[in-house]
């Protein structure tokens, strides 16, 4: 597995959600072709991000009405977790660390959804929503960290 998506500068790029419902597949979305897409963070990818010289997790969230867009640093956490099989961001970076040695700069890219019904379509609201995280995301891969939201 490769840690830079094309043209991303040994960025490492991670769209998490479900394509399949609705709002949520926004991740996936915004990241194609450019990263990685996973249904949820997992412990495995944490090779990945320790090989990256910084990280962008995109995801949806479940956001009060007219949200904007959060582009916000990632800070890692040791916190415990129950599920093995999927991790909270700030403990994959956490886990990058321990097992490898690297805590690389990272942010996240959180969307405002509404919608997560089933169905490949976004709400009206997300639909507002893409231009600003479409620039964030141009904004983080062009200046590297700094956050505008």
């Amino acid at each position: 597995m490769t840690a830079a998506g094309a043209g991303t500068g040994g960025a490492l790029l991670i769209g998490i959600g479900n394509p399949l419902r609705g709002d949520d597949g926004v991740g996936w979305h915004l990241v194609e072709g450019l990263g990685l897409q996973r249904h949820q963070l997992t412990p495995e990818l944490a090779e990945a991000v320790a090989a990256a010289e910084r990280l962008l997790i995109v995801d949806a969230w479940l956001a009060p009405p007219r949200s904007p867009c959060l582009l916000r640093p990632l800070v890692a956490s040791d916190g415990w977790e129950r599920d093995t099989h999927r991790v909270a961001p700030a403990r994959l970076l956490a886990l990058a660390e321990q097992l490898f040695g690297r805590c690389v700069p990272a942010h996240e890219l959180l969307v405002p959804a509404f919608d997560f019904s089933w169905g490949e379509r976004f709400s009206p609201q997300l639909r507002r929503q893409l231009p600003q995280a479409r620039q964030l995301l141009r904004g983080w891969l062009r200046e590297g960290a700094a956050p505008h939201a």
